[in-house]
């Protein structure tokens, strides 16, 4: 309630600010032309294409942000060759990787998932080894204290503890991995989707819709960053006991 509450005090002086300054534009036009996009039918089909290649390029990152950061936790000697590889990589922004992906697939969908892929992997690799690296010795200790040896101790006591890390790096890379995506398809303007109709509406060079459709692209990743990776920390957080 406080939020909405906040949100609806910015608008107000957002609206506010319109009518006394021509060079700001009104909230309520642009909220306006938000209501109409998403009624739109070729938008929607566009923001169902650009979360298909979403679903696709993260689950990419999902198996191999996990798996490699999991053996650069577990080899010492990986991670000191690789680790420095995976840091390079989560600090490369995702629009960088768009001409290689163009080089490698063309101006097709796989350029732009190879784009989510590489913008988000990263992230995930690093925060994975992390929980790894971090897990308490108290609890290796007592562990082995119990019986527990070798790959036994590495998957029933090291990865659990370091799932709250792994988590965090996921949701950390379903927002690297949504501007990744959004810039993917701005430069490959063949393909239909939110960032292809963002170019077209740039042209325009129509300062309320191109307001409108920014707005659609945040709040979709806002809302599925709290329908499922808030839920999801939240969830990890009271299982774990660190709620």
């Amino acid at each position: 309630m406080r939020k909405l509450v906040l949100w609806l005090l910015v608008l107000a002086v957002w609206e506010t600010l319109s009518r006394v300054s021509p060079w700001i534009p009104s909230a309520v036009g642009i909220l306006q032309r938000v209501a109409a996009n998403l009624t739109d039918t070729e938008i929607l089909s566009s923001l169902g294409r650009s979360l298909l290649r979403m679903a696709v390029g993260f689950l990419g990152v999902f198996v191999l942000g996990i798996g490699t950061g999991l053996l650069l936790g577990k080899f010492r000697l990986l991670d000191e060759i690789f680790g420095t590889a995976a840091m390079a990589l989560h600090a490369m922004p995702g629009a960088a990787w768009v001409p290689l992906a163009v080089l490698l697939f063309g101006l097709t969908q796989w350029a732009v998932i190879f784009t989510v892929l590489l913008g988000a992997t990263g992230i995930v690799m690093v925060s994975t080894s992390a929980g790894i690296k971090e897990v308490p010795p108290l609890l290796l200790r007592a562990a082995r204290t119990m019986g527990a040896r070798g790959a036994k101790i590495f998957w029933h006591v090291v990865v659990p503890s370091a799932v709250p890390r792994i988590v965090d790096g996921l949701r950390l890379a379903w927002a690297f991995g949504w501007r990744a995506l959004m810039a993917g398809e701005l430069m490959i303007g063949s393909l239909k989707g939110m960032g292809e109709i963002l170019s077209r509406v740039a042209k325009q060079r129509d300062l309320h819709e191109i307001l409108a459709f920014m707005i659609i692209i945040a709040v979709v990743s806002v809302v599925i960053d709290h329908l499922l990776f808030r839920r999801m920390e939240r969830l990890v957080k009271t299982r774990w006991g660190t709620a």
